[in-house]
């Protein structure tokens, strides 16, 4: 029994939340260094952390959309083109 990979909403925003905690270590991380490289110390303002919270979730919402729509036109052209005979 051949399982095919369905594009789904559910797909899209699990996704999302991937993209947003590799993006949320990524961007804490960067700033961290760049706070580290500047000052010598690292002094994390509130407002950083939001800055990067919204970071995370515009990288996330984007990348994660943007992948989720490919799929679905190569989905949308893989029904329509006609299967090749392989033989």
């Amino acid at each position: 029994m051949e399982r095919k990979n369905k594009v789904t909403v559910g797909l899209l925003f699990l996704s999302i939340t991937y993209i947003f905690f590799c993006c949320l270590i990524f961007f804490s991380l960067a700033l961290i260094t760049v706070k580290l490289v500047i000052s010598h110390e690292v002094h994390i303002k509130q407002s950083d952390i939001e800055h990067v919270l919204v970071a995370s979730a515009i990288a996330g919402i984007a990348a994660a959309f943007r992948s989720w729509l490919f799929a679905k036109i190569d989905e949308r052209k893989a029904r329509k083109s006609p299967p090749s005979d392989p033989q």
